[in-house]
């Protein structure tokens, strides 16, 4: 079953990617976002203000301001980084070119996740969705593979029906990502094999997605009515990878 809260799935040679997760508020920003708010940039900011939503807007302010003071660390000012937008829009470093590791944001309702990759890593995706939210497991006959769609329906228990269509979805939209195409890239043109582990498998149905590529996928529970997942691209030769999963609203309560 998928890691459950702040965990550690590493050895001595693995290449680990970070990801973290921070509270986002529905209404009234919280400390969370009030710490975020103050690494973004002037651009960040002016469209921060045109979320008309507050909940929009609050994940929009921690997962940029917590990707900034990530990145930065202790040696490169969070507000001097510049990210540009890669085709489709995926955001990703422009400088300075010393932090440009691959990284990734997702929010659902109340949470935003950060992934950031080692350098050795080429591509990276993350995905986060509330277990209690609103969706018909039966979309999975519309966009899943047919592997996937039978994974899906072998519980005859709806809520554990849920959870596994909610498994996969995770899955497939933090592959997505990485790949920086979202849905333009069918979702029924790969499968996820060995769904219930830690860390799940993908077969290509679609020739066009094969590469030279080596993959590595975690699911897991970042908190405990979430459910996430995240997808990481490396060379071959390179060491296997690792997950390192922490809190940031930790972070924020050390500063304050």
């Amino acid at each position: 079953m998928p890691t459950s809260c702040d965990a550690t799935l590493q050895s001595s040679n693995d290449t680990p990617v970070r990801v973290w997760h921070a509270t986002s508020s529905s209404e009234v920003p919280g400390p969370v976002e009030a710490f975020c708010h103050q690494w973004l940039d002037e651009s960040e900011c002016e469209r921060a203000e045109r979320f008309r939503v507050m909940t929009s807007r609050n994940q929009h302010i921690v997962g940029r301001g917590m990707a900034r003071h990530l990145l930065g660390g202790s040696e490169v000012p969070a507000r001097s980084i510049e990210f540009h937008a890669l085709q489709h829009g995926k955001p990703a470093v422009k400088s300075p070119p010393e932090i440009a590791q691959p990284f990734n944001i997702a929010h659902t309702d109340g949470l935003v996740l950060c992934g950031i990759g080692h350098t050795k890593h080429q591509l990276l995706g993350v995905d986060v969705e509330r277990l209690e939210r609103r969706t018909d497991p039966e979309l999975a006959t519309r966009y899943f593979s047919a592997p996937e769609i039978e994974y899906v329906h072998s519980f005859a228990d709806a809520r554990k029906r849920k959870s596994a269509f909610l498994r996969v979805w995770t899955l497939k939209e933090a592959f997505i990502k990485a790949i920086g195409t979202g849905l333009h890239t069918p979702l029924s043109d790969f499968a996820f094999e060995n769904i219930d582990d830690d860390t799940p498998t993908i077969r290509m149905l679609d020739p066009r997605l094969e590469s030279d590529q080596q993959w590595s996928f975690f699911s897991f529970y970042p908190r405990q009515t979430f459910i996430a997942a995240i997808a990481v691209a490396t060379h071959p030769d390179d060491p296997r990878v690792s997950m390192q999963l922490s809190d940031f609203d930790e972070v924020v309560a050390q500063h304050a």
